[in-house]
């Protein structure tokens, strides 16, 4: 009787898409959505298509020129039946959710309605202000350079570099505290820029300073980098410890693989510094509710659920706004997000059949716990008449995994499949059947993914585990409610266990770190009333190891049997 109908829930997806950002990867994307038929709009915050591009002078490893590829992108997308570019625009809001997002460009001003965004915002190099001598003139970044060598193309009398001696510090302003990745671009930048240092200039000197070669990709770069040997390029490491020193005429470096120290004159340094996320990644990130990873970019956040459990949310990101790339990676991953947004655009429709969490406003105080609690950003408060806001979940974004409903104070979400009414009915349930014959009686809750699995493949491997454990299935281990434990205990159970996915490996994001973080504040609250937190165990369980899962239920078992009775009489 307590059991709820679960019905899918269905949207149509407007057939039109949206890019923001107008530099390689967006440009590339756009056009793939274009050519294949759907009408795109592009936004660029600046005044020009091309971002970081239309800076460069030569693209690697084939030495293409930049401004050519730019143009040729810039003349396909500007002139595209089915493409509309906004220049010297920005992304403000966008509302609505899956299949129909509504944005509003430059505040108010402009108002459409998409299925499928694609975000392509970039990177843009950090300037290393306060880090060897950086002036922008004498000293400046591997992006400054760059325009140097193409006004050298354009007039070589004009720069004067035929006797220049040009240093290139890689890693610089990475590897450290504040920018702790590799940005994996700038190796392959410095050996482009002192190969065509060598080529203008055959007398110049070029000399690379680094700590490590990241040439990872095609087995072109190794070569390129003999040829550059050859052509006199200059290559020295140093080692973290101790890092170059530029002072007004020469940069001191201790060369670990010579053994010396050396002092180079310079004209010139260039500063490999490495591809940060744009200022605004957060407010981006806030606006379209995607994730931001430690260090500012957007990654790919897998969901590994049921298909019809997750409603395609047809939000993509690619290019430098998902992690520093090149301009051939670049390419590809937009490419890439263009055809998984084609896919879902064509669809038509999408729908989800997840358990999903309701909220009754007779009950909901607006305190906004279940807000800061979901995963798929599913939650949102909105006013109503009255002091206080309203809790409203988007039936197409929740997955189920029913964290809301735990962290709500007063219980005013629930959730069809696993309502706080069936869960306790099923702890009653079965702790009435257990063995009471001086056996312990336990009851486990079991992530369906982990735990639950694990236990059904135990049986289907017709492994043996002790009779007196009583399993409950729940959808996530974010579902562990602290008084539904409290209840199992007051109604007889000797013994809890809770069997999760492994950190890293949950399926809802991260129900398993809510788990454990309830898990951790009960258990000291036990041992404070004095009660034996032993008799509460939570293990992480892989469900393809049921001889595992098997193993544990026997040592909990054993130390319950060790234990004795509860001292909580059930009633």
């Amino acid at each position: 009787a307590l059991r709820q109908a679960r019905h899918p829930v269905s949207a149509e997806v407007t057939p039109a898409a949206l890019v923001i950002g107008g530099g390689i990867a967006g440009m590339t994307a756009a056009l793939t959505l274009a050519n294949a038929g759907q009408p795109v709009k592009l936004v660029e915050r600046g005044a020009a298509l091309g971002g970081m591009l239309r800076d460069a002078f030569t693209l690697y490893p084939d030495r293409r020129n930049a401004a050519d590829v730019v143009a040729q992108k810039v003349e396909a997308v500007t002139h595209h039946p089915r493409g509309e570019g906004r220049l010297k625009s920005q992304v403000t809001d966008v509302s609505g959710t899956v299949g129909r997002y509504t944005v509003r460009v430059n505040g108010a001003g402009q108002r459409f309605d998409v299925g499928a965004i694609i975000v392509a915002t970039g990177a843009h190099a950090l300037q290393p202000w306060g880090l060897f001598r950086y002036d922008g003139h004498r000293v400046v970044t591997q992006l400054e350079f760059e325009r140097e060598l193409r006004d050298i193309e354009a007039n070589a009398q004009s720069v004067g570099l035929q006797a220049s001696d040009v240093v290139m510090i890689l890693c610089a302003g990475q590897h450290n505290g504040a920018v702790p990745y590799c940005s994996g671009v700038c190796c392959l930048g410095a050996l482009k820029q002192a190969m065509e240092i060598k080529a203008a200039y055959p007398q110049a000197n070029a000399t690379i300073l680094f700590r490590d070669l990241n040439l990872l990709g095609e087995n072109t770069y190794e070569e390129k980098l003999l040829e550059a040997r050859r052509a006199g390029v200059e290559f020295i490491r140093y080692i973290p410890s101790s890092p170059p020193e530029v002072t007004g005429e020469v940069v001191e470096v201790y060369d670990e693989l010579a053994g010396r120290s050396c002092r180079l004159p310079y004209d010139r340094v260039v500063l490999a510094t490495p591809l940060v996320p744009q200022p605004d990644a957060s407010v981006v990130a806030h606006m379209l509710g995607i994730a931001q990873d430690e260090n500012g970019f957007f990654p790919e956040v897998r969901h590994r659920l049921r298909p019809q459990n997750y409603a395609e949310r047809g939000v993509y990101v690619c290019g430098a706004a998902h992690y520093p790339a090149d301009w051939t990676e670049a390419e590809f991953q937009a490419t890439s997000a263009a055809f998984k947004a084609l896919r879902h655009l064509w669809a038509g429709q999408v729908t989800s059949h997840a358990p999903v969490a309701v909220v009754d406003e007779t009950l909901c105080t607006g305190c906004g716990n279940c807000v800061q609690a979901c995963p798929f950003g599913a939650i949102s408060m909105h006013q109503r008449e009255g002091e206080l806001d309203l809790s409203q979940i988007d039936p197409l974004l929740c997955a189920g995994c029913g964290n809301c409903v735990v962290v709500c104070p007063v219980k005013a979400i629930s959730q069809p499949l696993d309502s706080d009414a069936q869960v306790l009915a099923q702890i009653e349930a079965a702790l009435a059947t257990a063995a009471q014959n001086g056996r312990p009686r336990i009851l486990v809750f079991g992530c369906e993914w982990s735990g639950h699995a694990a236990a059904e493949l135990a049986g289907a491997n017709k492994l043996s585990y002790p009779a007196e454990a009583r399993l409950i299935r729940v959808g996530c281990s974010a579902r562990f409610d602290p008084t539904h434990v409290l209840w199992a205990f007051f109604s007889g159970a000797d013994g809890v266990f809770l069997g999760a996915c492994p950190p890293g490996d949950c399926h809802y994001v991260n129900g398993n770190r809510h788990a454990q973080e309830r898990f951790n504040t009960l258990r000291n609250l036990l041992a404070e009333s004095g009660f034996d937190p032993r008799r509460l165990r939570l293990e992480w369980i892989t469900p393809d190891d049921p001889q595992d899962f098997a193993d544990k239920i026997m040592d909990f078992t054993n130390l319950m049997r060790a234990l004795g009775p509860s001292p909580v009489s059930g009633g």
